[in-house]
Parts: structure tokens; C-alpha cells; sequence
């Protein structure tokens, strides 16, 4: 934030002091009425969108403290490095010489449209909501509780009007117990119920916060500052999914059971009763932006084949023999095996970006595990047959996963590496341990290609039946 925004920096520099009304988020100064209207008459910054001067104070402390130039330099950004999460200026550029740079307008342009910044928005829409079922469902089971209560009490004392005085002492029992299990019942919930309040509060601001950045942050602002948001979201997304992961939300009785020996109260009755907290497993389910995509998506109408069209879009030459594997990164960049070659990765203009080798492996089939990390199957290969985990930032193998037989074709879905293993059949892999296990025994030809349908878990193979028609198997686990 600049030292002094109540006061117009163009007009300080003249030795005048004049209150500012504006602040220009490009040239991040503060403005008054008349310098503002030179600013929007001078070639160099008409294109520029002052706002009030009490907006910008409106933003938080960790947008405005995002500067918009660099200090090492005393630049203006225009490059951002995707590796370390930062804005570069065209100096700073030989410090990143290895990364992967991009302009800031790419990055920046339209981010208040983009689907990242509308899911952030929603998503602390949904925590304020959650928030808020939470505390109402909290509430009202504690005023559940007190009517339970009261009802249990009715109950007791119509009991006691039945029974002659000396059930005094066991109707002060019974009381006192039921006062006690109604107390653990409001401390479990109050032991929700606060912390739950104190993190509406805290949505509630960043929803605040969120509101004034959407209206007056800079893109550039906007865009570094969504990361503190997201962090928010993400931390109470998961700790209220905690309550329920832990029971926290589970619905409370007070269950009262009357001792059978009170019919024969004189003679047998040793207790008036019991109170017990009976817990219910609770109703309440969290939204969430994510779960709300899956179901619209689930909600679309069903295509069939005869409702796709194919456009081709562009044709990338490889100058390999036989490309078997192919997979995209959230880049863009496409990613191709060829027996003859080695893996090849091409940008998304069409030109080769760089070469992974996988020798001794061939390199038959890829997939993507994570966004760093790619699996490759060894294919024809002899000396080593299993997959290679190769980190695509540093073009290097950090494991191979040994298999029995030639691996081929590979899929993943979820938390799972699915292959297809000559006269073996198919193998999964966790890709949290990389632990294997053989999940379909067949007899397997070569030159298999898997791919899941993302909905069933089915996972569905084609191959060469010989050389002519291709042969295709489903299998469902």
C-alpha cells in the first residue's frame, strides 16, 4: 500500500498538498479530482481505471500489499513464472532462464471471469451456508433436547404421583441424572456449535474481502490474493467435513427408560430410572462447488455415437514410426510415445518442446499420474518389462515399477494406475505407495490399449484381433 493514500501523489511532487478522491490500481497513486482528469487525458494512461480513493481503502492489507512492479528492478511486471508462482519483470527473466515463463496477461486476463475465480466465489458461498445448516442444526437440537427434557420430566412426575413419598430420594436420583446427560449433551454440541460460529465469522469476512476485490482489486492483485482465499476454503471445507468424519454432527436424545420394579414399587424399586444419550447419525450435507459441477455434469443428456462429430483441429507431426501413446497436460502440451523414439513432448503450438528417454525401455503407452509426474509402459521391451515414473519438470526417472510380463496399455482413474500385462492380465497400481496387485487374470495378447469410462469403474480394452478388426473387452471391478 502506498505510505500515504489521503493524499494526491502527483500534486505532492509539486509541493502541493491536495486530499485524494481516486486511485489509479495501474499506477498505484493516489489522485485528486483534477489530476485524475489529466490522467485520463494523457496518451500513456487514459486506458487506466481510477476508483474512489474510499474502494481502495475498502480492500484488505494482503491485496494492497501486492505490488505491481518490481522492486529489484523498479519495472513494471509483464512476465509471470509458473514454476515459482511470482510476476517477473523482462530483467528478472535471467533468473528464471530454466522456468516456465509465461506474459501476465495470459494469466491475468479475464480472471474475474474465469472458472477458477467463480468457483472460489462460490465455494465461500457454500462454506457460509454449511456454516450456517450447521449452526441451525445445532440449535435445534439443543432446543430438542430441553423439549425432550421437559417431556421426560412430565413423565417422571406422573410416575411419582402414582407412588407414595418415600420415592422421593429416587426421583431426586433420576433428576439429577438427567440434568447431568442434558449438560454433556449441550457441552458436545456447544463444543461444535462455537468454533462453528467463529468460522462463520471468519467466511463471513473473506466473503466481505472477496466482494471488495472482485469490485476494486487489479487483476494482478486479484489473481495472487485468490491463493490466500483458496487456502481459506479449502482449510474450513475440510475442518467442517471433520465434524462429520469425526461424529460430531450426530443427533442427540435423552432417552428416558422406566425401571420395571416400579410396579412393584414397594417392594422391588431400587432405581427411578435412567437417562441415556442416544446418538443419531447426522442428516446434514456439506456443498461444496465441486460436488455441485459432478452433478450437473451427471445431469447432462446422454450422447450416443451417432451424436458425435469429429473435427479435426490440428495435425501435429512427430516424425516417428508409430505413435502408440498419447496424453495432454493442463498446459496444453501433448505428450507421445513412439517404440522408435523417445517420449516426445510438444507444445501446445504444435512444436517439439522436449525428449524424455526411457531406455532401456521402448516407451508403448502413457499417462499422466499426478500433474509433475507421468507413467510410461516398457512396451516391446525385453530387458526391462514394468513402468517408468518419470517427473516431466526435470526429465527424470525417480522409480520403475517392475511387472512380470510386457506392459502396454495404461490408464488411470482416481487413485489407481491401471495396465495391461501380456498372458498375465491387468494390474493395479496405487499411485499413493506405487504398490501393485493383479486384479484380472487373462491371458492377454500384446498391443492392448486400456481406458476407463470415468463413471463405472469399467475398464475397457481394445487391441488387433490379428490384423485386421479390433477386438474389444470390458471388464468391471
Amino acid at each position: 500500500m502506498a505510505s500515504n493514500t489521503n493524499i494526491c501523489g502527483i500534486c505532492s511532487l509539486r509541493q502541493i498538498r491536495k486530499t485524494s478522491d481516486h486511485w489509479c490500481p495501474e499506477c498505484e497513486e493516489a489522485l485528486c479530482n483534477e489530476c485524475k482528469d489529466h490522467h485520463k487525458l494523457l496518451k500513456a494512461t487514459r486506458r487506466h481505471e481510477p476508483i474512489p480513493i474510499s474502494s481502495y481503502k475498502s480492500l484488505p492489507s494482503f491485496i494492497t500489499d501486492i505490488q505491481q512492479s518490481c522492486d529489484n528492478h523498479n519495472e513494471q511486471y509483464q512476465l509471470y513464472c509458473n514454476q515459482h508462482a511470482l510476476p517477473i519483470c523482462l530483467q528478472c527473466i535471467n533468473d528464471h532462464s530454466n522456468c516456465n515463463v509465461t506474459s501476465l496477461e495470459k494469466v491475468t486476463s479475464n480472471v474475474k471471469a474465469s472458472g477458477q475465480f467463480l468457483d472460489l466465489e462460490s465455494s465461500l458461498g457454500d462454506l457460509l451456508q454449511n456454516i450456517e445448516r450447521i449452526k441451525k442444526n445445532r440449535e435445534a437440537n439443543v432446543t430438542n433436547i430441553e423439549k425432550l427434557r421437559e417431556q421426560h420430566i412430565k413423565e417422571i412426575k406422573q410416575i411419582r404421583v402414582e407412588i407414595n413419598n418415600h420415592l422421593d430420594n429416587l426421583e431426586k436420583q433420576v433428576l439429577e441424572e438427567l440434568r447431568e446427560k442434558e449438560f454433556q449433551c449441550k457441552e458436545s454440541i456447544q463444543k461444535v456449535l462455537l468454533p462453528v460460529k467463529e468460522r462463520g465469522s471468519i467466511i463471513t469476512q473473506c466473503q466481505l474481502n472477496f466482494k471488495s476485490i472482485k469490485d476494486y482489486a487489479s487483476d494482478l492483485q486479484t489473481y495472487i490474493g485468490m491463493r490466500d482465499l483458496e487456502v481459506k476454503v479449502d482449510e474450513n471445507e475440510q475442518y467442517l467435513q471433520s465434524f462429520i468424519d469425526t461424529k460430531g454432527l450426530e443427533h442427540l436424545d435423552l432417552v428416558y427408560k422406566v425401571d420395571t420394579n416400579v410396579q412393584n414399587i414397594l417392594n422391588n424399586l431400587k432405581s427411578f430410572g435412567s437417562i441415556e444419550i442416544k446418538n443419531h447419525i447426522s442428516d446434514i450435507e456439506l456443498t461444496r462447488a465441486k460436488d455441485k459441477q459432478a452433478q450437473i455434469q451427471v445431469a447432462a443428456p446422454r450422447k450416443t455415437v451417432n451424436d458425435v462429430k469429429l473435427i479435426q483441429q490440428k495435425k501435429i507431426i512427430t516424425n516417428g514410426a508409430v505413435v502408440r501413446g498419447c496424453c495432454m497436460s493442463r498446459e496444453g502440451d501433448f505428450l507421445f510415445t513412439d517404440p522408435a523414439l523417445d517420449s516426445l513432448v510438444i507444445k501446445s503450438d504444435g512444436t517439439l518442446k522436449y525428449e524424455m528417454s526411457v531406455d532401456p525401455s521402448n516407451g508403448f503407452d502413457i499417462t499422466f499420474v499426478d500433474d509433475n509426474n507421468v507413467a510410461i509402459t516398457s512396451g516391446h521391451s525385453l530387458w526391462k518389462t514394468g513402468i517408468d515414473i518419470i517427473n516431466i519438470e526435470n526429465r527424470s526417472k525417480i522409480k520403475f515399477i517392475e511387472l512380470p510380463g510386457r506392459a502396454w496399455g495404461i490408464t488411470r482413474d482416481h487413485d489407481s494406475l491401471f495396465v495391461c500385462v501380456s498372458q498375465f492380465g491387468i494390474y493395479r497400481i496405487h499411485t499413493a505407495d506405487y504398490t501393485t496387485s493383479h486384479v484380472i487374470s487373462y491371458a492377454l495378447s500384446n498391443l492392448l490399449i486400456i481406458s476407463n469410462d470415468g463413471k463405472h469403474h469399467r475398464q475397457i480394452l481394445t487391441g488387433e484381433d490379428g490384423l485386421h478388426i479390433p477386438s474389444a473387452i470390458c471388464f468391471c471391478f
